[in-house]
């Protein structure tokens, strides 16, 4: 039987209970990379080691936030081939149509 390469996602979360449970949702149909902030999420991308059909993304993280990262991605044009889902605890409109403006969705 042939097998199939699963598809990659990259969740950024600082809390490890998040990224625990996402993984667990998902890690069936999925491989998970995970990265506790910004900084390292930036450097996983950077590396080219993964390729990734979609990132989860929460907003508040220490070092590098959502939104920090979201202007690296939109500055090195990353954003135009790879999809960003913000998965944020933040609720209120300021941060949600921030995310959007700069290309979370």
């Amino acid at each position: 039987m042939k097998q199939t390469r699963k598809r990659r996602i990259l969740i950024m979360d600082d809390s490890e209970m998040n990224r625990e449970i996402l993984t667990g949702i998902l890690e069936d149909e999925y491989d998970i990379v995970e990265a506790e902030d910004g900084k390292k999420a930036i450097a996983i991308m950077e590396e080219g080691l993964y390729s990734f059909s979609i990132v989860l993304l929460d907003i508040t993280m220490p070092e590098l936030d959502g939104f920090g990262v979201l202007q690296v991605m939109q500055q090195r044009n990353w954003l135009k081939e790879l999809p960003v889902i913000i998965i944020s605890a933040e609720t209120s409109n300021e941060y949600i149509g921030h995310a959007y403006e700069m290309g979370g969705q």
